[in-house]
């Protein structure tokens, strides 16, 4: 649902604005910039922000929407027929385009890169292998754009040999394939774990993309004759490509629907032993421990020697891959009942329950 509202809100921009993209495009490399470093403001700073913030703005402008929406756009305008509308009205304000994805790009990518290296210097060796892929993958990509984006600047591709700025162009198509390899990492895990909207996410990036690989490639098979596209041609594999991520979308939900059928079984079929909590004075307690981005804070409350009561006092991760509301409530819920820390941890968000486990623990050492 983001990226579709990301993509009509830089569909309008870029029609609405065309004209002044070209007489003006400064300004808006400014205004770039400062939504940029906005992102990255709002994602590191350590306080709460209103639910429409952390549900429709931070997605939008820090989590890579509008910066995704408007790379499909580059894409896409040299993909279109030579004499098409589309070629027509995006192929002129391309480079402009461009630059301000770029620029939004490097904000998404200061924004969410801390988390990623606390991963590794908290401990490399317990990445899992897809997050491991991901960070190589977002530094190539990374890599990729910086001179993508320079050369982009029509001051600096004037200076450049035409052939060798058109060869350091081509570089571009290895950009969309590790972006398009960047989204999917960080949605099908999501969507196969069944969380709302990401299968939705998955197939619509996957058309998109799947799309745009075969109108290059017809695009290619024409250009000697420079013939335009027959209809029927488009229609036929636009109607293959939707059933086949349609065919993909269902498999995914399928596997959703089975993980979480498997999921409800294996939880009411297991049981865990309760760690003792003999001992403990009764009150409440602070602890804190090394999340993801920072420290997480915990009041414990304890009452007759055991835990009834878990308050969050501090968290600075990413709602994206904990919401302390909903999946800090799952773990307290969880050490209260056991009345222990040795429960299981939320998947895809290890190190936040890490820091969230070590906060209590941290608290009821205080409490003996």
């Amino acid at each position: 649902m983001i990226f579709l509202i990301s993509l009509c809100i830089a569909l309008l921009f870029v029609i609405l604005c065309s004209n002044l993209l070209i007489k003006k495009p400064t300004t808006f490399y400014v205004g770039a910039a400062i939504i940029g470093i906005a992102s990255v403001v709002m994602t590191w700073a350590d306080f709460d922000m209103p639910a429409i913030v952390n549900d429709w703005v931070l997605p939008i402008i820090a989590r890579g929407g509008l910066t995704g929406a408007l790379f499909v756009i580059v894409m896409y305008a040299s993909a279109f027929p030579s004499r098409s509308l589309g070629a027509k009205i995006f192929m002129p304000i391309r480079g402009q385009i461009s630059i301000i994805a770029s620029i939004l790009g490097i904000g998404h990518g200061i924004a969410y890169s801390k988390q990623y290296i606390n991963m590794v210097v908290n401990g490399s060796g317990n990445l899992d292998v897809a997050t491991i892929v991901f960070i190589i993958d977002s530094v190539v990509m990374s890599l990729l754009m910086i001179p993508l984006f320079i050369t982009s600047f029509k001051a600096v591709r004037k200076r450049m040999n035409g052939k060798t700025w058109k060869s350091l162009q081509q570089s571009a198509y290895i950009f969309y394939f590790l972006l398009f390899i960047h989204v999917m990492l960080l949605m099908v895990p999501r969507a196969l774990k069944g969380e709302m909207g990401y299968d939705l996410t998955v197939f619509v990036y996957g058309f998109v993309f799947i799309s745009y690989f075969l109108c290059r490639v017809i695009k290619a098979v024409n250009k000697s004759n420079l013939e335009i596209i027959p209809k029927k041609q488009i229609v036929a594999m636009a109607t293959a490509l939707f059933l086949a991520t349609l065919a993909v979308a269902v498999i995914m939900n399928t596997s959703t629907v089975n993980a979480k059928d498997e999921n409800i079984k294996t939880k009411a079929g297991s049981s865990r032993s309760s760690g003792s909590t003999v001992d403990l004075e009764d009150g409440t307690y602070n602890g804190e421990a090394m999340g993801n981005n920072g420290n997480i804070g915990v009041d414990v409350t304890v009452k007759d020697g055991a835990i009834t009561d878990i308050v969050i006092t501090k968290f600075v991760d990413d709602k994206e891959f904990f919401d302390k509301d909903v999946d800090g409530k799952i773990l307290i819920d969880e050490v209260i009942e056991n009345q222990s820390t040795d429960v299981d941890g939320i998947s895809g968000a290890t190190y936040s329950s890490k820091g969230f486990l070590g906060a209590v623990d941290d608290a009821l050492e205080k409490a003996k």
